[in-house]
């Protein structure tokens, strides 16, 4: 996929505390610019329950790769993504409320970023939008702050990497640390100097330098990511996390989703989850089964499946799309973003083509899982656990400070 991915978000009049909200049909026809309206204009509407309400707001819900805005909606002539990022100030009160109301508290908010410079720039950016707006983001990079988020009611932001090259020594370690970085992954799909992507032919394993950088990650407490990671990179950096979790923030699970190359193996799951690692499930259709159709009931079962494998302390959520998905951009764009995507990714779709789960492809898609788990008979505090508390738990442990 294309970094598109990792774009921004919007506001939509939508009011949560009420929270009646225009989900998307469960048709695998369905279309979100075309069933997803803007809250006060949609025709068709749907309210949470109030337990799902509870659960969202007791709990600080993590999605560890998402971000909070679109390239599909414009103010100004531009796209919010752009507007933001070249005039921070310009994001208002209403749209830090639609985030607010969206129901994710933080933003695992990282692009795939391969070079030294590329990545100050990404850092700049980031920093100058957080800097600019401290009335309503945090960055998170602390545990202070993140335990005492959820009474600020800010919008935690925190900064990531889908790539580790930026890293030319080990002192870059303490450069990122020190300018906000909190999560790296290892290596995105290929090779590069620390180990072996997902979709190289061979994999090593992780190298030397690779292991450098992981001991030199656990000391200052940034977190190791091993999601796009070929499958002995992966065991390898598990392995290198010593006394502190790994994490694979976005991939499914092969034994569900069979053959997929970015899913990981049930031998990985168990490694990380001895670290007290936790895995983040995304909501990419072709990541949860290898073919259609694909529902939200299939997304579940990778929650249940980790949770039977090594307990419900190790799963929660990754979506590896912003608040608004891609499924918003037109047609076109989704046919574009499907058929030039690596095959590896053994892309598929329905007739829209879709690149997301149904229900799962809108901004308030957090009520909905919580409202899937709710339905499966899940305990109260285990939902909280998937919704955020099991990130919380790992990230508090993999921080220094």
């Amino acid at each position: 996929m294309t970094s598109k991915r990792r774009t921004f978000i919007k506001h939509l009049g939508a009011t949560v505390a009420g929270m009646t909200v225009l989900p998307l049909s469960a048709s695998p026809s369905a279309d979100p610019k075309q069933n997803y309206l803007p809250i006060k204009e949609g025709k068709e509407r749907k309210a949470y329950s109030v337990k799902a309400r509870r659960l969202i707001k007791e709990t600080a819900c993590i999605d560890m790769l998402s971000t909070f805005g679109d390239d599909y909606h414009k103010r100004d002539g531009k796209s919010l993504t752009t507007l933001w990022q070249s005039v921070p100030a310009s994001f208002t009160h209403e749209d830090y409320q639609f985030v607010r109301d969206a129901g994710v508290t933080v933003f695992g908010w990282g692009n795939m970023i391969p070079t030294y410079d590329d990545m100050l720039k990404f850092m700049a950016i980031q920093n100058g939008i957080i800097a600019s707006n401290p009335h309503y983001f945090e960055r998170i990079d602390t545990k202070s702050k993140l335990e005492k988020l959820s009474s600020s009611n800010k919008i935690g932001l925190l900064i990531t990497n889908q790539e580790s090259s930026h890293f030319r020594s080990v002192d870059d370690v303490d450069l990122f640390y020190g300018l906000g970085q909190r999560v790296s992954q290892l290596t995105y799909n290929g090779k590069n100097r620390l180990g072996y992507g997902a979709f190289e032919d061979s994999d090593s394993g992780i190298s030397s330098f690779g292991k450098q950088i992981v001991r030199r990650m656990n000391q200052v407490g940034m977190g190791v990511d091993l999601s796009h990671c070929g499958d002995k990179t992966t065991l390898g950096g598990i392995e290198a996390c010593e006394g502190v979790p790994a994490l694979i923030t976005h991939a499914s699970c092969r034994a569900l989703a069979k053959g997929l190359a970015r899913a990981k193996t049930d031998e990985a799951i168990k490694a990380m989850a001895k670290t007290g690692g936790v895995i983040g499930i995304p909501i990419l259709r072709f990541m949860i089964s290898e073919k259609e159709p694909v529902y939200i009931e299939h997304f579940l079962n990778h929650i249940d499946h980790v949770a039977q494998l090594v307990g419900i302390e190790h799963v929660g959520i990754g979506s590896d799309q912003a608040l608004y998905t891609e499924d918003y951009g037109d047609l076109q764009l989704r046919k574009d973003t499907l058929n030039n995507a690596p095959t590896k990714y053994q892309c598929h779709t329905n007739e829209n083509y879709l690149l997301t789960i149904e229900k799962l492809n809108h901004p308030f898609r957090i009520y909905d899982i919580a409202e899937g788990l709710i339905k499966k008979g899940y305990k109260d505090e285990h939902i909280k656990m998937v919704l955020g508390d099991n990130f919380k738990r790992a990230l508090t442990q993999i921080f220094k400070h």
